[in-house]
């Protein structure tokens, strides 16, 4: 095993990034946000990645959230500006990525590390398994945009119990409440992850990317990405090639 607390490969068509701390039970630092950050960068670069999954080695927790060793005694300023803009920064670019992300819960996902785990398209968790926002116990919030991903799944009544009581849902629960797509026993998680990415790769890679970008444009509105898709959907016509082909020889465009 690596002593990596992050660990990061691709096989094939699937890229897998793998949380490895698991003497303190994948409490996410400062450096392994920036390993995920890395990562991401270099399945952005690969254009032979089809899917991105989110894994863990620890048998009890997927993530047990921000290692509060980190967080605990930073100034109240340098929590938001830097603590929560950095994670924030980082999970983002996970959800925007083109490609389909799961999250394979194997074991429990609490605080930060089932905020990582709903920057992912897609979560399947074995019935062991459990998550949950236990901030309030500490004199904190979900910091990493949990209370707004809470709201938009689950709704107002389900995300303040969550918040609020800050006690973790079983699996059997969380797949209810539209919190895990699915819920499995241990020993088949893998084989179910397994099937999926089968699926995934038989999809068409530009239904998948533009289907991504219209479901975020439909669940923010942010003007970002519909001038991100409507730049994409422009950049594919023929006079675009026209265009770019009349720009570079120096003579008017000839537009169909």
């Amino acid at each position: 095993m690596s002593d990596q607390d992050v660990i990061f490969h691709i096989s094939n068509d699937v890229a897998t990034i793998t949380l490895n701390r698991v003497s303190r039970h994948n409490a996410l630092t400062g450096a392994m946000l920036a390993q995920i950050d890395d990562a991401l960068e270099a399945v952005e670069q690969d254009s032979r990645v089809r899917v991105l999954l989110i894994r863990s080695t620890s048998p009890r927790f997927f993530s047990s959230g921000a290692d509060i060793n980190e967080w605990g005694d930073i100034s109240p300023e340098r929590m938001g500006s830097h603590w929560i803009r950095t994670g924030n920064r980082i999970f983002r670019r996970l959800a925007e990525l083109d490609i389909p992300t799961i999250a394979v819960l194997s074991a429990s996902a609490l605080g930060g590390g089932f905020e990582l785990a709903l920057s992912c398209d897609l979560r399947y968790a074995a019935n062991t398994a459990s998550v949950g926002f236990p901030e309030a116990a500490v004199g904190a919030i979900p910091g990493w945009m949990g209370c707004k991903k809470l709201l938009d799944l689950v709704g107002p009544t389900r995300a303040r119990e969550m918040v609020l009581l800050g006690q973790p849902l079983e699996a059997s629960r969380a797949v209810e409440f539209g919190l895990v797509n699915a819920v499995v026993a241990p020993e088949l998680l893998e084989h179910h992850v397994e099937e999926v990415c089968s699926i995934l790769r038989t999809r068409s890679r530009a239904s998948l990317s533009v289907g991504k970008r219209l479901l975020r444009i439909s669940e923010t509105g942010d003007a970002d990405l519909v001038h991100e898709f409507a730049a994409s959907v422009c950049k594919s016509t023929p006079d675009a090639v026209e265009g770019v082909r009349a720009f570079r020889e120096k003579r008017p465009a000839n537009f169909t």
